[in-house]
């Protein structure tokens, strides 16, 4: 099958740091040109792929020089070039989401976009306004807390992880909890260190402050980083990380937003980590309640049912997540959800 791949032009391919959709283009890219499909990914200029690569930006836009008021120059340069060249493919696939939308309306070959993020107030008109195109929910929440009745979603395909980017390390103590994430009121940083101080464990923050998160950050979290049990190490590489998760007792994911999907669940699992999380968007479907985290309504439940932790199996967390949210499954899940887009442009004609 020939594929393009339009990805988001904030981060590179893969990311260097931080970056959701980033990493899951990158590794349903690197799996399909493995299987051998012919892949073009549209990104930036600093981003690697076995794959063909367009350059649409010159770096990822977010850590550039670029003033943001001329990111979306490059999303219109992109689609330009997307557009000369559709005639090469059997099916777009669209990453950068509402941005692209009208242009993509216009094409003749199929295209598909998958919503890595929510529907919020201030573009769900444009969605609406192209509701009848074919779109990819991450999770069955988020199709149905993102406007099913007015948004044509095919199918639901969950993000993947590569398994072998994370490995259980049994020789490691376990000896603290673990909040890793964007540092920031809807990933819940407080709630997480009020979890930590109530159970009377260490708790290590990793993670990055955005600019618009850094009167959460003064206000709520930099007062409590002079606490004992506290310690932010910021922004992590993926050795790091892994080593975070290997070393934690539980991840604390009190979220107080609708998750899409949360990547932070299944690498957690992937280490054979048990992950604690409120009950908020996709929490449920990636965390097995009981048998791979506890999933609760409130502080005082996550509190409570902490003893469960203990009778948790590594293997049950990492078996979990190689059945339901590896690169491969979520390949093959995408592989299908192009063939019931192309059969479906094909029947619209």
């Amino acid at each position: 099958m020939r594929i393009a791949q339009l990805a988001p032009l904030a981060e590179s391919v893969p990311p260097r740091g931080y970056g959701g959709s980033e990493l899951v283009v990158n590794l349903l890219t690197e799996e399909l040109v493995k299987r051998g499909h012919d892949v073009t990914l549209f990104a930036t200029a600093d981003s690697q792929t076995e794959g063909r690569l367009i350059e649409c930006a010159p770096e990822g836009l977010r850590a550039s020089s670029i003033a943001p008021t001329r990111w979306h120059a490059y999303n219109i340069k992109a689609l330009i070039k997307l557009e000369e060249m559709q005639g090469q493919f059997d099916i777009i696939h669209n990453h950068m989401g509402y941005a692209a939308l009208p242009a993509l309306s216009k094409f003749r070959c199929p295209v598909v976009t998958t919503n890595h993020n929510p529907l919020y107030d201030y573009c769900k008109d444009i969605y609406f306004a192209y509701g009848q195109m074919q779109f990819i929910s991450i999770s069955d929440a988020y199709k149905r807390l993102n406007y099913p009745d007015k948004v044509n979603y095919i199918t639901t395909v969950y993000n993947g992880i590569n398994l072998a980017d994370f490995a259980i390390d049994e020789k490691v103590e376990r000896n603290h909890l673990l909040f890793l994430g964007r540092l920031c009121a809807d990933k819940g940083t407080k709630e997480a260190i009020e979890i930590a101080r109530r159970l009377g464990l260490p708790i290590k923050l990793a993670g990055k402050v955005d600019r618009n998160d850094e009167p959460y950050f003064n206000e709520f979290i930099k007062p409590m980083l002079s606490e004992p049990n506290v310690e932010f190490v910021g922004e992590v590489s993926s050795e790091q990380k892994n080593a975070l998760y290997n070393s934690a007792i539980a991840t604390l994911c009190p979220i107080n937003f609708e998750e899409p999907f949360g990547l932070v669940f299944s690498e957690s699992l992937a280490c054979g980590t048990p992950v604690m999380a409120f009950r908020r968007g996709a929490a449920p479907e990636v965390i097995s309640d009981g048998e791979t985290g506890v999933v609760g309504e409130s502080i005082d439940e996550l509190v409570t049912r902490f003893g469960e932790i203990s009778s948790i199996t590594q293997q049950t967390c990492r078996d979990r997540v190689a059945r339901l949210f590896s690169k491969e499954k979520m390949t093959d899940s995408y592989l299908k959800a192009f063939e019931l887009a192309i059969s479906n442009s094909m029947v619209r004609r």
